[in-house]
């Protein structure tokens, strides 16, 4: 009797472990509507609920979602900190943010950003993929300096920027920005050269750098750096 309890506890943990998948653990931030008038943009609410659309199609994600004068400071960093606590090392945590940028953070409805804050936040996640997703101008110059350098090195965040150093990162007359646009058409399938219905970092950077560049006659071009697998598995869709 003992040795058939032993067998059916032994199989019921293959079948966990067989069922277990890995999941995603998404914030999106969009923000349009800023404190005033003079730095409004058009569409970055809308680009924040588009990448979280795609994400919940897979239903292997966890998402939440902040837009204007929600996306405050310590919203965000509270909503990241709640989230990203559950995930396990197998499992990936992504923050995508649309809105301003300067050099060295993001700017929130209410006050900048610093990536080292955001590094500071991820520091403390245990799963082994995490992803900074940024749809805002001069995005790259997140990688400026070796303070920020190191903190990313001794965490192996990926980093996918909508914009080198010196660029904007150009909103367009549809629904999303272009950054944006490209980045839901790959995740959707388009970056998916193999056809193995998983879009791994290598693919979806080549996808969007390549439509993004050409679709802004060559004055916007994404970037993605970091320590990580070009291999590494973004989403199965």
């Amino acid at each position: 009797m003992l040795n058939m309890k032993k067998r059916l506890l032994l199989t019921w943990m293959i079948l966990c472990a067989i069922t277990l998948q890995a999941k995603t653990y998404l914030v999106c931030v969009g923000i349009a509507d800023y404190l005033g008038t003079k730095n409004d943009l058009r569409i970055s609410d809308n680009d924040a609920k588009t990448i979280a659309k795609v994400f919940l199609a897979t239903k292997d994600a966890s998402v939440k979602v902040l837009t204007n004068e929600d996306a405050t400071q310590s919203a965000l960093l509270s909503t990241m900190h709640t989230l990203f606590e559950d995930a396990h090392s197998d499992d990936a945590v992504v923050l995508y943010f649309s809105g301003h940028g300067t050099p060295g953070a993001l700017a929130c409805h209410d006050g900048l950003l610093t990536y080292q804050h955001i590094f500071k936040m991820l520091k403390g996640c245990k799963a082994n993929k995490k992803m900074i997703i940024a749809d805002a101008c001069f995005s790259g110059k997140m990688r400026t300096t070796r303070q920020q350098s190191n903190n990313y090195n001794s965490q192996n965040v990926m980093l996918f920027l909508s914009s080198r150093t010196n660029e904007t990162s150009q909103e367009t007359k549809f629904k999303n920005s272009l950054f944006t646009i490209f980045l839901e058409r790959g995740l959707r399938g388009g970056a998916d050269k193999n056809r193995d219905r998983q879009i791994t970092a290598r693919e979806i950077f080549d996808f969007v750098h390549d439509g993004v560049t050409e679709s802004s006659g060559n004055k916007q071009h994404p970037v993605m750096w970091g320590k990580f697998d070009n291999n590494m598995t973004i989403i199965k869709w």
